[in-house]
């Protein structure tokens, strides 16, 4: 436990070991997927089915917002904007499982893509950090 501490302690330092800063943001990013994918859950047997042809556009609308998002912060040149970037990803996933859920079954393909989106803007803010590996420019 005091381990995850410091790796979040490490994250909010800018001249901090690069593998601590990204330990720390992986930890951040996958606690803050965990905790939304709880509230997924628990929300999940009250969200009602809902087939309007336009509410699958509009999720991937939203999706695609919340990835350019996450794109413009992490481009940004701020310290905390890996980790506004990481926040953004998980918002991606929680919003398109939600969507997922209200156009169920063929809908929980979205969720999927909103993990895809998260773990692609994961990567690029632990590029941002500055140290090497990440998939992004």
């Amino acid at each position: 436990m005091e381990t995850w501490f410091r790796a979040l302690k490490a994250l909010a330092d800018p001249r901090a070991p690069w593998p601590e800063r990204r330990k720390g943001l992986w930890l951040y990013a996958l606690s803050l997927l965990g905790l939304q994918g709880v509230f997924l859950l628990l929300l999940s047997p009250f969200m009602p089915r809902a087939d309007h042809p336009l509410l699958f556009g509009l999720a991937l609308m939203g999706g695609g917002w919340f990835f350019w998002l996450g794109e413009r912060t992490r481009k940004e040149k701020t310290p905390l904007s890996p980790l506004v970037a990481a926040g953004f990803g998980a918002s991606l996933a929680f919003f398109l499982g939600v969507m997922g859920l209200l156009l169920r079954p063929w809908g929980l393909g979205l969720w999927l893509l909103g993990g895809v989106g998260f773990y692609l803007l994961l990567r690029q803010a632990e590029a941002a950090l500055g140290g090497g590996g990440g998939g992004g420019p």
